[in-house]
């Protein structure tokens, strides 16, 4: 047996321990799926579950200045660790101190901050010896129905796959509702994998490959991402800093560039002449990337997506085309799809502008004679107007047909819209944070 054939045979079973804490793990990467489960039957899979002794536990968290969220952080912990390690990179505020009011079993190590994520995270899993190691930042909490759902996935790995080197990665939520979960934030001490990058650190084995991978149906939720935050701790220079020292040392690892784009240009204010350029300049360290490790290739992907973007906002229809067909390949087609119809719904909306403006052209040439037919025409303007955006334009048109002796058939259309209108709330609702990908 191997451990995708037993996960899925106990999503069929009759409801047990084992069977639940086994719903907890929603996926696995093909390789690890693959490994070999140290069991010759069911019955004796599941009788000498209740008995087995997992892991330890221990929760990390490299802070700085948190003295407002530390305190929540590390109590929404407790369920799920054994020990709770507190990395401060050189806080200036109450962070360890609110820390130890919080809990007062928390380790607190000083290591004074290095410009580098990966290296207190290599530093924390050196200290740590055995076990399991869960990465957690201090913006984060295990959301509170949750609290010991992460430590019986970790048992339930352990009983199953208790020699494998692999990661696994709980869902993080942000606040404003997007998720994450190919995070790679635990892992057992002792393997052979490391972090690297000194912003947006994942662990990879020696060769730079990503370890195999298990899914957990645990959440986050995470509040670094608002403007709020961004703004107090200038996330964006920041990153930006970090980001550019990578690429001087690797400059031509593609997600460098990648991530110095998305995270630290406002795309919106760019000029048509920048944003060609950096499409420019990421398709040519893309392209060169071909055949890489992990390490540098796992944001290929991504970095299509980030290329449609670009493309878009300078009117790059061939660009579109090019990288929303590599998003079709990769299996993203939902991206694809928005990528591609938003290119074609603009130029359609061009075109539709475009027969606006030649309806207006016709206007000095109305006679007595073709009054009836100019009246169909500023009908159809009205329908034009509406469908392309033009909205002032309706009124005029409308009004212009109407005294030609036309409109009736544009004025059930308005009817109908006016009411569609009215069904719609004045807020759209928002939706939850349980949203999966």
């Amino acid at each position: 047996m191997n451990l995708g054939e037993v996960l899925e045979h106990l999503a069929l079973s009759e409801p047990s321990p084992l069977a639940s804490d086994a719903s907890l793990v929603t996926a696995l990467s093909p390789d690890l799926a693959r490994v070999a489960v140290p069991f010759t039957s069911w019955a004796g899979l599941h009788e000498a579950y209740g008995s087995f002794r997992a892991r330890t536990i221990t929760a990390v968290v490299v802070a700085r200045d948190e003295e407002h969220r530390i305190g929540s952080c590390l109590r929404s912990l407790t369920a799920d660790a054994d020990r709770l390690l507190l990395v401060d990179t050189g806080s200036t505020d109450r962070t360890v101190a609110r820390a130890r009011e919080a809990l007062p079993a928390v380790e607190v190590v000083d290591d004074p901050w290095q410009d580098d994520f990966a290296y207190h995270r290599n530093r924390a899993l050196e200290r740590t010896g055995e076990g399991w190691v869960f990465f957690v930042d201090a913006d984060e909490t295990i959301a509170t129905p949750q609290g010991g759902d992460l430590r019986r996935a970790l048992r339930v790995l352990d009983y199953l796959v208790p020699s494998a080197d692999f990661v696994a990665s709980p869902t993080i939520v942000d606040a404003d509702g997007r998720v994450y979960t190919d995070n790679h934030r635990v892992l057992r001490a002792g393997t052979p994998f490391a972090f690297r990058g000194r912003v947006h650190e994942r662990p990879y084995d020696s060769k730079g490959m990503t370890p195999p991978r298990a899914y957990l149906g645990v959440r986050l939720d995470h509040t670094g991402y608002t403007a709020e935050e961004m703004a107090r701790k200038d996330k964006r220079n920041r990153n930006g800093r970090l980001l550019e020292l990578c690429r001087a040392a690797e400059p031509d690892n593609p997600k460098w560039l990648y991530y110095l784009v998305r995270d630290t240009k406002d795309l919106d204010s760019l000029p048509v002449d920048e944003l060609r350029r950096l499409y420019q300049e990421l398709a040519s360290v893309k392209d060169r990337a071909h055949g890489a490790d992990d390490y540098a290739f796992e944001r290929m992907t991504d970095t299509s997506a980030l290329l449609c973007e670009l493309a878009l906002r300078f009117g790059g229809a061939e660009e579109v085309q090019t990288q929303a067909a590599l998003l079709n390949a990769a299996g993203r087609r939902a991206e694809a799809t928005f990528y591609t119809s938003v290119m074609g719904a603009s130029r359609l909306l061009g075109r539709l502008a475009t027969l606006v403006d030649d309806i207006d052209g016709v206007r000095p040439f109305e006679t007595p004679d073709n009054r009836h037919v100019m009246g169909r025409l500023y009908e159809l303007q009205a329908t034009l107007a509406l469908a392309s955006g033009q909205y002032d334009r309706v009124v005029t048109a409308h009004r212009a047909a109407s005294e030609r002796g036309a409109g009736q058939g544009f004025t059930p259309d308005l009817e109908q819209l006016r009411r569609l209108l009215g069904s719609i709330p004045a807020e759209a609702p928002t939706t939850g944070g349980d949203q999966t990908s």
